[in-house]
């Protein structure tokens, strides 16, 4: 089975760092600080297959220079400090900027699962922290302008009468697979491109439990009641910030009534049904087809149709 995407990011966060100015300058002018940039929304990649795009040498010294507030991401391999910085104020055509050496600017969102798995979870921190520092630029209890600090993974109110701090925001989801005698139950969300279905998924809302949030889900888009709900695994998400968390259920009870408002449809399937869906669809246009390989959707999916409930937890 396909990894997890957004995964297995392969940096030492290094806390002691980051916590520290004097080491945190000595690391952004290290010569072999290597930087991840996002320019608008798209993220850099590098050859084909793609792997992520790491700039390095004079090129980072450029990038870190040029671009807003760079955050500290970790450590590499022998120490070596890597930086992730916005470069969206750099002029350049729809394309991104020409950074050379076979790089290219491309959506995450759409390139992210045929990345190797470290690659993509490196693309995606940088990517959520980054737009994160984009949206909280000012205090959101005062309304004065806040500084980046900790390398990154804080941002301050610039007013030592407020000096209020926030930390990255991250949305959670529960995503889960919901079974019913030998059936799975998909839905289509409105946005979805024709012939997409996937599990039931939804946001956390404020003073529930993980598990209140997949029963409250599952019965608004669906009607369908579920129990012996149980924890799977977890994905973070940058698109922009969340960390899906993945269950499976079981059906007790309710009729399968989809919500219009909710959802744009929603089916029970077995797994010979499952068989006609196909990936190659995802480009046709024509039939049906699963959510992307590396997402945790497809991996509840894949783990079903292998061997049942018993071969997912």
């Amino acid at each position: 089975m396909t990894p997890l995407a957004y995964t297995g990011l392969g940096l030492d966060r290094a806390p002691a760092v980051r916590r520290d100015p004097l080491r945190l300058a000595a690391m952004l002018a290290d010569p072999r600080a290597a930087a991840v940039p996002l320019w608008r929304d798209l993220s850099l990649v590098a050859g084909e297959p793609p792997r992520a795009g790491v700039v390095a040498g004079p090129d980072a010294r450029r990038l870190l220079g040029a671009g807003l507030e760079p955050v500290f991401l970790g450590l590499a391999e022998a120490g070596r400090p890597v930086f992730a910085v916005d470069i969206s104020a750099m002029e350049a055509g729809e394309a991104g900027p020409d950074l050379g050496g076979g790089t290219r600017f491309v959506a995450l969102r759409a390139c992210g699962p045929l990345l190797p798995g470290g690659d993509s979870g490196l693309l995606g921190y940088a990517r959520a922290v980054l737009l994160w520092h984009r949206r909280q630029r000012f205090c959101g209890a005062c309304g004065g302008p806040t500084a980046s600090a900790e390398g990154g993974l804080l941002r301050r109110c610039a007013d030592p009468a407020c000096d209020a701090q926030y930390h990255p925001r991250i949305d959670p989801v529960v995503i889960m697979l919901v079974e019913d005698d030998g059936r799975v139950l998909l839905h289509r969300q409105h946005p979805w491109p024709p012939g997409m279905w996937s599990v039931p998924a939804g946001f956390v809302e404020p003073g529930e439990t993980l598990v209140e949030a997949v029963i409250r889900e599952v019965r608004e888009e669906t009607g369908v009641a579920v129990g012996d709900v149980r924890y799977v695994t977890s994905q973070p998400w940058p698109f922009p910030s969340s960390l899906m968390m993945a269950f499976t259920a079981r059906a007790v009870g309710g009729r399968l009534t989809p919500d219009p408002h909710e959802v744009a449809d929603a089916a029970w399937f077995g797994r010979a049904e499952l068989a006609d869906f196909d990936d190659r669809h995802r480009h046709s246009g024509e039939g049906r087809f699963l959510a992307h390989p590396g997402t945790v959707a497809r991996l509840l999916l894949d783990r079903w149709l292998a061997g049942g409930m018993s071969a997912i937890g």
